[in-house]
């Protein structure tokens, strides 16, 4: 019995009145906190998930979903978009399409409908019949018109010749040039036999 005293007299030696513990030194202080508290990271983590499965419960028919597995499925969906997007865009891509090759300029004469607008240059001079000639075509072509006939004459009572024709064709050829008609031809297929030129406005973009 008096052992049993002392033991407890011995146990209660580093107690204070209050039944807390004294330490003589900081070290043993350290030692003892150590002790109680040292814990192991994976133990902790384990701990943790086992709580998580414990708590897991359906909430009206709805599986509460772990935040872990969450993160990670959506980090997952993520990658499989992107590459499925990605495969999608290379099955779209447009194959190069043969150029068609431009329509000739005899499929699109075809189009043309007959005369719409005519010019008789009989009485002009060179210089008159230039002017003239350049301000009809242009004027045609504003309005929006495709098929002229400019009549030249054939100079059958001039002392020269026919001088007439050689100039409005410099006229057509250098309006040609600049794009602002497509063709040309003689009334009659030949110069000298015909007194007039039939001119072809290029207006494409109303026949596309």
């Amino acid at each position: 019995m008096a052992d049993k005293i002392n033991k407890e007299k011995k146990g209660l030696k580093h107690r204070n009145k209050n039944d807390l513990p004294v330490f003589d030194t900081d070290h043993d202080f350290l030692i003892a906190f150590e002790k109680k508290v040292q814990t192991k990271p994976e133990s902790l983590g384990n701990t943790c998930i086992e709580s998580f499965k414990k708590n897991q419960k359906k909430k009206q028919g709805i599986k509460v979903m772990d935040p872990r597995q969450a993160d990670h499925d959506l980090t997952q969906n993520h990658e499989n978009f992107s590459e499925l997007l990605e495969e999608s865009f290379k099955k779209r891509k447009v194959k190069s399409v043969k150029k068609t090759s431009p329509i000739s300029v005899k499929k699109r004469l075809k189009r043309y409908p007959p005369v719409e607008a005519e010019l008789d240059l009989h009485g002009y001079n060179t210089i008159g019949a230039q002017m003239r000639a350049r301000s009809f075509i242009s004027s045609c072509k504003h309005k929006g018109f495709f098929t002229l006939r400019i009549i030249v004459g054939k100079g059958l009572h001039s002392d020269a010749g026919p001088v007439l024709p050689d100039v409005v064709e410099d006229v057509v050829r250098e309006m040609k040039k600049l794009d602002q008609v497509i063709f040309y031809e003689w009334d009659k297929k030949k110069k000298t036999r015909s007194g007039a030129l039939i001119v072809y406005l290029k207006q494409f973009e109303q026949f596309d």
